[in-house]
């Protein structure tokens, strides 16, 4: 019997990359606002479709869970705006935020 690595690599980098682009959706938003929002989703974008180039199949799935997971915060960055103009997450002092409708 042989053991595949592949699906505990693959959890493994999907629980890491969620966790840390919660991380950054909070700190970019409160720092930056949402500007950093489109470089984001480029990002996410261009790696995801890297992980099409790719031979290696581990390779080519960390890039696609990488590539996904970043371009989903880019999304993430201005939904927290709609958070913190709710009051559900801290607003930075220095950048108030407007506010908005509860869609």
């Amino acid at each position: 019997m042989t053991l595949e690595w592949a699906g505990l690599v693959f959890a493994a980098a999907t629980v890491v990359t969620i966790a840390s682009g919660h991380h950054l959706v909070r700190k970019v938003n409160y720092h930056f606002g949402t500007w950093p929002a489109i470089p984001l989703f480029v990002i996410g974008a261009a790696v995801f479709a890297a992980s099409f180039l790719v031979s290696s199949d581990i390779v080519s799935g960390l890039l696609g869970i990488v590539g996904l997971t970043t371009l989903v915060d880019g999304v993430e960055v201005i939904k927290q705006e709609k958070r913190i103009a709710r009051g559900h997450a801290p607003m930075n002092p220095n950048r108030p935020v407007k506010s908005v409708s509860a869609d």
